[in-house]
């Protein structure tokens, strides 16, 4: 753990001594920040992600762990890549995974932006500036360790609903380097610091003038935020606070969803096929973050096959070895216009029609549903939208209902998913949602956040905070041989093993039990 850091720390340092215009010797071997716009592009250049290639990597291993993705069921390919390897230690939840995966370590990587934002948060009383530029900074770095620490408790602790007092991970909350060792905070006490995170952020926000409140200039900004406290509330199974944040983002602003029915079909022979939804042009985004290359990564691995001709000439193939499953393409119904907008269809090589999807969503894809070596490169990641807070609010006003048998609840969580689903069903094909049974009403709801926010790192926390029932996942082999793999209800296979890097300078970490 001291390594990652120290590690952080002098990137960090790398930074501020590069600013010579904002720095003043604080003795021989320390430099420190002066103004608050060094730590302004210390937040910049150490806590925010994306898009560029390489940009940290918060994602990579999400997109193979739920019932969204599977492997198709027939593949050839010339040699075993090393990709492939990867592919299936992470799809199969393999007990190996930490010391064979070379890209597993997202515990060291979200950990340096954690001190990036520590940094900012102890220098930014030294430092010359406003208390505007003060507030802005400080909110800035407060909802982002908030963020860090949501991501890293809920990839290596137990869930909140389940069990609050099991280990979650180490709360570091300052820069200074550590000398003993830093035990694992609980998952009860992990929550508490990042609500108390996000909330002193939105205070600090609040104190901005308004018009900087909600800027899209790459930066978080008040909803952004707003949306994150929902969505912790959610976890925390706090429904009268994740309601009230969810319909604070979604009364307080202009975000709008966006109506499929207005767009045109994907074509494959258009160029693109499929349109990007992460984008500022989208009305749906409030804030974007990370970069598509770490979140495709994974799942847009390929294989490549080689077919000869009766001459012997070789035709190359290239396709992705994991696909959509059919449990999430069978619940879309035929009139819901997302199986053919957010579904992606793979390269169609030498056959007319396709028959596999591609296990990624809502990404720009060119004409004959071929995506660019380029892809990793200037896309950005992921998007926070307030689509997810009119589910975050349904599924409250849903829970509260079943909790109070209230019928505003009932009311209310009906007409928030029917606004969302107003502008996803064929015009004319619309219906209310009639369901009147606590219980259905929290599955319907809850099936509707799978089918909206598929494949943008949702679906394998929601599987746990649902209660981490069995879970299965086939193998096929070359050959052709399947293999069954299954993660049992509260399997610990649902919380990841802390990778090897945080034990060694650490001796007050304890490892997570392995999966069954």
């Amino acid at each position: 753990m001291n390594r990652i850091l120290k590690y952080g720390f002098w990137l960090i340092v790398s930074v501020l001594t590069s600013c010579h215009d904002f720095l003043e010797p604080k003795s021989q071997t320390e430099y420190v920040p002066k103004l608050v716009k060094s730590l302004d592009e210390l937040l910049l250049g150490e806590v925010y992600m994306g898009p560029g290639i390489g940009d940290g990597a918060f994602y990579s291993v999400l997109g193979l762990f739920d019932d969204d993705v599977a492997i198709r069921k027939e593949w050839n390919a010339n040699n075993e890549e090393a990709g492939l390897n990867n592919i299936r230690l992470t799809y199969t939840w393999a007990k190996d995974m930490k010391d064979n995966f070379s890209n597993y370590n997202i515990y060291g990587e979200v950990y340096k932006k954690i001190v990036g934002c520590n940094s900012v948060l102890d220098y930014i009383d030294d430092v010359q500036g406003t208390e505007i530029e003060k507030n802005r900074v400080m909110g800035q770095a407060l909802a982002f360790r908030g963020y860090f620490y949501f991501h890293l408790v809920n990839l290596y602790g137990q869930p909140y609903s389940f069990n609050k007092n099991a280990l979650g991970v180490p709360l570091k909350l300052n820069s200074k380097l550590s000398t003993g060792g830093m035990p694992r905070n609980t998952v009860e006490e992990v929550y508490t610091r990042i609500v108390k995170d996000l909330q002193e952020a939105e205070r600090l926000y609040k104190t901005l003038p308004e018009d900087e409140q909600n800027l899209h200039n790459n930066r978080i900004n008040l909803p952004c935020i707003q949306l994150i406290l929902s969505r912790v509330y959610l976890y925390m199974e706090n429904w009268e606070q994740a309601l009230a944040y969810g319909e604070k983002v979604i009364k307080d602003y202009n975000y709008e969803i966006m109506d499929l029915n207005s767009l045109p079909l994907p074509e494959r022979y258009n160029d693109p096929s499929y349109m990007n939804y992460y984008t500022w042009e989208n009305p749906e985004v409030m804030f974007l973050f990370g970069n598509q290359g770490d979140v495709l990564a994974l799942p847009m691995t390929t294989v490549q096959y080689t077919e000869y001709s009766e001459s012997g000439r070789p035709t190359y193939y290239t396709y992705n070895l994991s696909v959509v499953s059919d449990s999430l393409v069978n619940a879309y119904e035929s009139i819901d216009l997302r199986k053919k907008h957010y579904l992606i269809w793979e390269q169609v090589g030498r056959e007319e029609t396709p028959h596999y999807y591609r296990p990624i969503s809502k990404y720009e894809v060119g004409s004959n549903y071929g995506m660019s070596w380029g892809w990793s490169a200037g896309n950005w990641g992921i998007a926070f939208k307030v689509t997810e807070a009119y589910l975050n609010a349904a599924e409250a006003a849903a829970c509260l209902y079943k909790e109070t048998g209230k019928g505003e609840y009932l009311t209310r969580a009906g007409e928030l998913v029917d606004q969302l689903r107003l502008k996803r069903i064929v015009a004319g094909a619309f219906r209310d949602c009639s369901i009147t049974d606590p219980d259905k009403l929290i599955s319907f709801v809850r099936d509707e956040r799978r089918r909206e926010l598929c494949f943008e790192n949702h679906r394998w926390f929601d599987l746990r905070r649902y209660g981490m029932n069995e879970l299965k996942h086939v193998w096929y082999d070359k050959t052709g041989n399947s293999t069954e793999y299954v993660l049992e209800k509260n399997d610990p296979g649902f919380t990841l093993q802390i990778p090897e890097e945080a034990f060694e300078h650490n001796p007050a970490m304890v490892q997570n039990e392995p999966r069954k």
